[in-house]
């Protein structure tokens, strides 16, 4: 059920509550172009588990807020988990989710037991990543430029029948918001380091990533205190296979 937190007085979080009411409760931290409405992926584990995938601030039902730093979305979300009244959840990012995963964490120390990181993104903050990254860093990206960047990347070549699905409809709300926020904020200082992550990290990546490559996973697992990088030999950055593989060998297999 999609309901609705307000913050700072005039903004909303949409997030998707579902699955086991009585389970462990797991934040989800979707990828590039998503929606908090596809429940499809989490079958297995909403049998056992609380699923809540949040919306990031201009996807879908969630007000275009603009976030001073990654950190700052990992502050909303811990008042969103108090409001909630849960006292120790784990975290599942994917892709570009993977840098607020690590701020919710970092907000809710004594809470976020584990985090599960599919295809992330690396931490673009360090500047060792940096100079690694093989296309151009800017840091200083307008807001109405990040929009237009984001919509130029992906959504320039979409199908028409796919502007109808609620992945596609949501990662364009607010003129594609929550897109270029990504891009606008990812190479900025995120407001905190990965070294101070105290949760356990679960990190898988695959070295045929041709979005994401493997080898700064593996400079961005040196970077955590507590991280287990699996490397596998094949596979995509993303796909709905590898995403329900992630969860039943990895995720449900620490829930048990």
């Amino acid at each position: 059920m999609i309901k609705h937190f307000s913050y700072n007085g005039k903004e909303t979080l949409a997030y998707n509550d579902f699955g086991n009411e009585k389970g462990f409760p797991i934040l989800v931290q979707h990828g590039t172009m998503a929606s908090i409405k596809d429940i499809g992926y989490f079958d297995e584990l909403q049998k056992v588990a609380r699923v809540i995938c949040i919306a990031r601030p201009g996807y879908g039902e969630s007000s275009p807020y603009i976030l001073k730093n990654i950190l700052e979305y990992g502050t909303i979300v811990s008042k969103l988990i108090e409001t909630l009244s849960i006292e120790q959840f784990d975290i599942f990012s994917s892709s570009a989710g993977a840098p607020y995963g690590y701020a919710i964490a970092k907000e809710c120390q004594n809470k976020a037991r584990n985090i599960y990181v599919y295809s992330g993104t690396p931490a673009l903050y360090d500047e060792n990543i940096q100079k690694k990254w093989p296309f151009p860093v800017n840091k200083d990206i307008p807001v109405d430029v990040s929009q237009q960047i984001a919509r130029e990347v992906f959504f320039s070549n979409i199908p028409a029948p796919e502007l109808e699905k609620d992945y596609i409809k949501d990662s364009m709300a607010n003129n594609c918001f929550g897109e270029g926020q990504n891009i606008r904020l990812r190479f900025q200082d995120w407001g905190f380091n990965l070294s101070e992550i105290k949760s356990k990290v679960y990190m898988q990546h695959s070295k045929k990533d041709n979005v994401l490559s493997y080898n700064l996973a593996e400079m961005t697992k040196e970077l955590l205190p507590n991280c287990e990088l699996e490397l596998l030999e094949e596979g995509e950055h993303f796909s709905d296979g590898g995403y329900k593989l992630f969860i039943k060998n990895t995720i449900l297999k620490n829930l048990v």
